[in-house]
């Protein structure tokens, strides 16, 4: 994608000013930058950084998701092609290197790139050439890269999925961009900066951020980083009562922090008072499983799950048999999509988006926002669960109580929409994008009140 509007950088931390600062020194350079980093935590801010501050300021910032593109249109994607060079290809066209011509071409999730393509892509950062699909006439690629990933490189080079080669020759200049948790006196001024442009783009009055918001916004983990925060100060601005922000509401319930742990049970219970006895050991569940998940599934240890909870690995062992607490398959949907905080920050994001849609938004129009975001716990907890996760579900039939929303065709093309869009922003790799797509399409039919207007 071409130039466009975009966040500025906004941080006043000291590590985000060192990335800054690497920025800074290979800007005035053609080296290949490398930028690493969970997502969400501003890669692309960061190459456009780069763009900005080198000589190739004046040409064109082209950005190309490597997970997005099929793998078997990605070589024409990235090359261009020529008339007949393949079915459908009715015309020339230029791929991603010719458009960034004098500019800058970000490669985010590189190591997406097919393996079988890795090489032509290694042949252009040596040699500056490269030739179109179905084309002998070599072309010379006038374009500075930068490359960006959120895996870790040596693991997959280790594994075999990425080229060595490839590696050493995409990180000469290797940037590695901090989680927000490790930031965190960024989070205040990047709230301010959110909440701002939300209300201004929405029409909203602006709510103040109050001290207790602010506490509450810095003692969360944030899994999904700045972009997590964008979309958890949007929901409070569209669940802001008389003025009131409402942070309390648009952070998760469960949130594993100081803050939070001191409030009463009623507050952590939909201000109800008390657990069932299932409710309660789902509770349970759901703590260990989250320490678990955090101590990448050790149990002793002083980085073990046992150490975290305070607790004897011997009793925890005990507990996890009790509830049948196993290990997700490596391969399982769950552990691809980055587990609980994965499945989570998705459905977060999809339930932003259709709150504020002015369609869909009639199904919540009767709810207030404490059973708002219990659904949207629910569907957390049900999605965990059918990816493979190692949680249960406990709660309604989801499927059977929203056959009596009256959800059309209709509505279920732009729920689609908004979730195709939800994977995008989130960068859910091909592979994920495609088995999430397949199961909508395997409930729609117990969901869609009526396909007449289907088309």
């Amino acid at each position: 994608m071409a130039d466009q509007a975009v966040d500025p950088i906004v941080s006043r931390s000291q590590s985000f000013a060192q990335v800054l600062d690497r920025a800074a020194a290979v800007a005035g350079t053609d080296t290949i930058a490398l930028v690493s980093g969970e997502s969400g935590v501003g890669k692309e801010l960061v190459a456009r950084r780069i763009h900005e501050r080198s000589r190739r300021s004046q040409g064109p910032f082209i950005s190309l998701n490597c997970a997005s593109i099929p793998r078997d249109l990605f070589e024409s994607e990235l090359f261009g092609h020529v008339r007949g060079a393949f079915t459908g290809a009715t015309r020339n066209r230029a791929g991603r290197i010719e458009t960034a011509k004098r500019g800058t071409l970000f490669l985010d999730e590189v190591t997406e790139i097919p393996v079988e393509l890795q090489g032509k892509l290694l042949r252009v950062l040596q040699n500056f050439a490269f030739e179109r699909v179905g084309d002998d006439v070599t072309r010379q690629a006038d374009v500075r890269f930068v490359a960006a990933t959120n895996r870790d490189l040596n693991q997959d080079v280790s594994s075999g999925r990425f080229r060595v080669d490839l590696y050493y020759r995409l990180a000469v200049f290797p940037i590695e961009v901090p989680p927000l948790r490790q930031r965190s006196e960024d989070i205040p001024v990047l709230a301010e900066h959110f909440l701002n442009s939300l209300a201004k783009a929405n029409g909203h009055a602006r709510p103040h951020l109050r001290k207790s918001d602010l506490r509450r916004l810095i003692a969360y983990d944030w899994p999904g980083n700045v972009r997590e925060l964008k979309n958890v100060i949007e929901r409070a601005l569209i669940l802001s009562d008389n003025g009131s922000l409402r942070i309390d509401l648009a952070l998760p319930e469960i949130v594993s922090s100081s803050e939070v742990s001191n409030q009463p049970l009623a507050e952590q219970n939909a201000r109800r008072g008390y657990f069932t006895a299932d409710e309660f050991r789902e509770l349970e569940r759901d703590n260990l499983i989250g320490a678990l998940e955090a101590s990448a599934w050790k149990v002793s240890g002083d980085q073990g799950a046992a150490a975290r909870l305070g607790m004897r690995p011997s009793t925890l062992s005990s507990r996890l048999k009790a509830l049948d607490i196993q290990r997700p398959e490596p391969t399982s949907l769950y552990v691809r999509l980055g587990g609980h905080k994965g499945v989570a920050t998705l459905v977060r994001e999809l339930a932003g988006r259709t709150l504020s849609d002015p369609q869909l938004s009639r199904f919540w129009a009767n709810r207030s926002n404490i059973g708002i975001l219990r659904e949207e716990q629910l569907l957390i907890s049900y999605l965990a669960a059918a990816a493979g996760g190692p949680g249960h579900y406990v709660g309604r039939d989801l499927k059977s109580s929203h056959q009596t929303l009256g959800i059309t065709a209709a509505d279920w093309r732009v729920f689609q929409m908004h979730v195709e869009e939800t994977l995008r922003v989130l960068r859910i790799a091909d592979a994920e994008w495609q088995e999430i797509i397949g199961f909508m399409a395997s409930v729609r039919s117990q969901i869609v009140q009526s396909q007449s207007d289907d088309r």
